[in-house]
């Protein structure tokens, strides 16, 4: 009789460490999106979106909104020559983002009977589009956040903007 193949338990905690690693990255670009998008001038405009702005900052940290809403206010706030591959892009790492956290288990290889399925599933976790993504936007966020301290004049005094 042949014995079944299971995976050990080294395999599995290496699989749900990487599954958590890949909801943290997607989880983190939804929260520097809504970190940022309040900030966001609407492009053709020298504002920001109704009920955005500075006194608004927290209108998406606070919200339910998810990455897809959050991915098409972010394009509809940046212009580029190359928008037809930003759009694949975040189209890309919204799909990816859903597939992961909606679709795992419902994959034929979630069953982990085999070693290929376990080697399907590691290789399903799909970071390597989002983690630039996720790069980018914290620079965007430590830059922005870095502006927003007050400088100190040069009488020692921090000035009110």
């Amino acid at each position: 009789m042949t014995e079944t193949w299971r995976p050990t338990p080294g395999q599995l905690d290496l699989l749900f460490t990487e599954l958590g690693r890949c909801l943290y990255l997607y989880q983190s670009i939804e929260q520097r999106l809504k970190f940022l998008l309040p900030h966001l001038v609407v492009p053709g405009t020298e504002t920001h979106a109704k009920g955005e702005g500075f006194a608004n900052w927290r209108v998406f940290i606070d919200s339910k909104e998810t990455m897809g809403p959050l991915m098409q206010r972010l394009k509809d706030r940046v212009t580029s020559d190359q928008r037809d591959l930003i759009d694949e892009t975040w189209t890309q790492i919204v799909t990816h983002r859903n597939e992961v956290v909606h679709h795992f288990v419902s994959q034929p290889f979630a069953r982990l009977a085999t070693e290929v399925e376990l080697q399907e599933a590691m290789r399903y976790q799909r970071r390597v589009v989002a983690a630039p993504m996720l790069e980018m936007l914290q620079q965007l966020c430590m830059s922005f956040a870095e502006a927003l301290i007050p400088e100190e004049s040069e009488n020692g005094t921090t000035p009110l903007h």
